[in-house]
């Protein structure tokens, strides 16, 4: 009883210590003052007000948007397909292919950032949406393959191998057989893939020089100007980013009730 209630204080102290930083943006998000106070003195929307009606700031967040959706495409796509390679290889081999797959995660963003500039400075692909889209894909690549290998993994084989014994084709076996029970999951990890590359700062800092993704735009303010605009940029994606992954999250039950045996 006493360890338990040990557990629990630590766990809470845990969270508390966690969202501490974010108790802190939201009130300054809605100070009237000009620098960023806690506690604010006066409540105001003024700085969401300024972010939306200033240009720079929109064109920051369209450019993360449209990198983050190609992106999410390319890295959902190529790691909803390698998830689907690893786990029709032997056991022997799978081990290492997933630890392949997944190295981005353990490589610090730096290097691949410093890897990814060389190649585009060789091809001209420098301030280039697309490069940085198949940048942000390596990275945000391992959570598609981690999320959609769990739920492969609870798929009965013998559900493909009979639409197989009926007479479907590979493709059309995968179609009515594999590909249903995994939507839920490979929806999960759109979501994550897309965040990955929405909030990623260190590859486009290296690859985007005339244009700024928000993350981009966020740091420059901080270090030159450092008004209250960043706090209420900071909130937003917070609610958005809480929600986003609220919805990963329950998609990614949803499919681990489905597949449950």
């Amino acid at each position: 009883m006493q360890t338990s209630r040990m557990l629990a204080v630590y766990f809470w102290a845990m969270v508390v210590y966690l969202i501490f930083p974010i108790i802190i943006v939201l009130p300054v998000s809605f100070s009237d003052s000009e620098l960023l106070r806690f506690p604010p003195t006066a409540f105001s929307m003024r700085w969401y007000q300024s972010y939306f009606n200033d240009p720079v700031w929109v064109d920051a967040t369209l450019i993360s948007f449209r990198v983050a959706v190609v992106s999410m495409v390319i890295s959902t796509t190529a790691g909803t397909l390698a998830a689907l390679a690893i786990n029709a290889v032997p056991k022997h081999l799978a081990g290492p292919l997933t630890y392949g797959a997944t190295l981005p995660i353990v490589i610090p963003h730096i290097f691949i950032a410093l890897g990814v500039f060389i190649l585009a400075i060789r091809t001209g692909l420098t301030d280039n949406e697309l490069m940085l889209a198949l940048a942000h894909a390596a990275v945000a690549m391992p959570f598609v393959v981690l999320i959609t290998s769990a739920a492969i993994r609870q798929i009965d084989p013998t559900i493909a191998r009979a639409a197989r014994v009926l007479g479907a084709g590979p493709l059309r076996a995968f179609r009515v057989a594999t590909l249903p029970p995994l939507i839920p999951a490979i929806a999960a990890a759109a979501i994550f893939a897309f965040f990955v590359s929405f909030d990623e700062l260190i590859i486009a800092q290296f690859l985007m020089k005339g244009s700024e993704t928000l993350p981009m735009r966020i740091w420059a303010d901080l270090r030159l100007d450092f008004n209250p605009t960043v706090a209420a940029v900071s909130t937003l994606l917070i609610v958005v980013t809480t929600l986003a992954m609220g919805v990963a999250e329950t998609l990614r039950r949803r499919a681990a009730r489905t597949l449950a045996p």
